[in-house]
């Protein structure tokens, strides 16, 4: 379960690494961990067994759940480049494989480079259908893998995917827009706190002066 768990997030984060090789590693970096604190360290039967729990759960987390974090507002940002792009392409191509041929060589991202991944495995034997469903498993963004299902479709059906494509980049942008808001909100809390702490310092000062002279 662990196993499997650990390979979905190497994949989402495009890393060919075999989940079994990430997971020895993370255990006999564990081991030498539990043997440096139980030997270096006062109290280290008590210190190394809960210090090595919290090592195990945080490696997964810092490298891999919030890789994959970093890379979906990536991919997300990049999307707001190369999206647009294709569906200009894809009126006047009326066809998915060129349209997305002309927006790769227009854009050259994260996102564009694993549509050349998908084109790749086309001209090697597979439909683009199965090669763009193989990019859609690799990525854990909801948005980005809702843009592709509208492509899949557009290839197999020739569908007109603008209006739903557009909904997903006006959430993408509108994803944006609230995060930046929520920066400018701390920012004056960010400032009070500085603010406080400089009168902190200096009060400090001031006594340890007034203390010393």
């Amino acid at each position: 379960m662990i196993d499997n768990r650990v390979r979905k997030k190497l994949r989402y984060l495009g890393i060919r690494l075999d989940s079994k090789v990430f997971n020895i590693m993370r255990l006999i970096s564990s081991i030498i961990l539990f043997l440096i604190l139980l030997f270096m360290v006062d109290y280290g039967y008590i210190v190394a067994p809960v210090s090595v729990v919290i090592y195990y759960i945080l490696v997964e987390y810092i490298i891999l759940d919030l890789g994959i974090k970093r890379r979906n507002i990536e991919l997300e940002d990049d999307a707001l480049d190369f999206i647009p792009i294709f569906l200009i392409a894809l009126k006047n191509k009326r066809n998915v494989k060129s349209a997305l041929i002309v927006s790769i060589e227009l854009v050259d991202n994260t996102l564009s480079k694993e549509f050349k991944k998908a084109l790749r495995s086309s001209r090697l034997g597979k439909s683009l259908d199965e090669s763009l469903r193989e990019i859609k498993e690799n990525i854990s963004s909801s948005v980005i893998t809702n843009i592709i299902i509208n492509i899949m479709e557009a290839n197999r059906l020739g569908n007109n995917i603008n209006d739903n494509v557009n909904i997903q980049l006006d959430y993408i942008r509108s994803k944006k827009r609230i995060k930046l808001l929520r920066k400018y909100k701390i920012i004056p809390l960010k400032l009070a706190i500085l603010s406080i702490c400089f009168v902190f310092l200096a009060i400090v000062i001031l006594i340890m002066f007034n203390f010393y002279s």
